[in-house]
This record gives structure tokens, sequence and C-alpha cells, in this order.
């Protein structure tokens, strides 16, 4: 039985004990703190989801969202700017200030972190 190939445009979400459909390109990043998995929106408001970031990372769309580390998913329409971090790594800055979260790119990650940005930028 083949999988039906409709791109969602929506992560459901939990905020408190409602269930929100949340569009994908209203998501700032996620991450993950105590193995809970929180999806923070263009509105700085933080929900919850039940999925994994190793199964975000499978079902979101390469072009707009990146896996920046262990812990952190970015946006690429959220990110303002980033600059070399203790040599080797990259920290990015997001376009949501209120929002205080380093996210820093590792070493490893880094190379296909410039590339990535390249291509979607272009």
């Amino acid at each position: 039985m083949q999988k039906n190939m409709i791109t969602k445009k929506r992560l459901l979400v939990k905020f408190g004990i409602e269930s929100i459909p949340l569009l994908y390109e209203n998501i700032v990043f996620i991450y993950t703190q105590n193995k809970i998995v929180y999806v923070i929106d263009r509105f700085s408001k933080k929900n919850i989801t039940d999925k994994t970031l190793q199964q975000l990372e499978e079902e979101l769309n390469k072009d707009v969202f990146f896996r920046a580390n262990r812990q952190y998913i970015i946006n690429i329409n959220f990110v303002k700017s980033f600059k070399p971090y203790e040599k080797t790594k990259i920290i990015v800055e997001l376009t949501i200030p209120e929002i205080n979260h380093p996210i820093i790119i590792s070493q490893e990650t880094a190379v296909c972190f410039r590339r990535w940005m390249h291509e979607v930028c272009v």
C-alpha cells in the first residue's frame, strides 16, 4: 500500500489542554528539553508536540527547516543572522528577539549549515 503523498501544512501542537493545528510557516524553531519537545511560534508562544525531534526532522521541509544540533530545529525564515562562535562553531540569531535561546551550530554541522543557507537563500 502506497503512502499518501499529500504534503502536510500544519503540525498538531498542544497549548495547555487545547490541541492546535499550527501552520509550519509560523514555526520559528523547535527544541527539546527534559524529554519534552517544544514548538515556538512567530508570536513567541510555547507549544508542545508529542513528536520527537527525529520524527519532525524527517517530515519537515528541508529547504525551510534545519537540524541545528541535538536540541534544535530552526526555520530559515526566522534566521536574522549568524556568525562564527568559538572559532569553529556558528551562533544563530533569530528574528524574534524576546526568545533568548542561543542556537549553536556545531563544528561538524557548520559546513552543512553554511551550504544550506547559501542554497536556500539564492
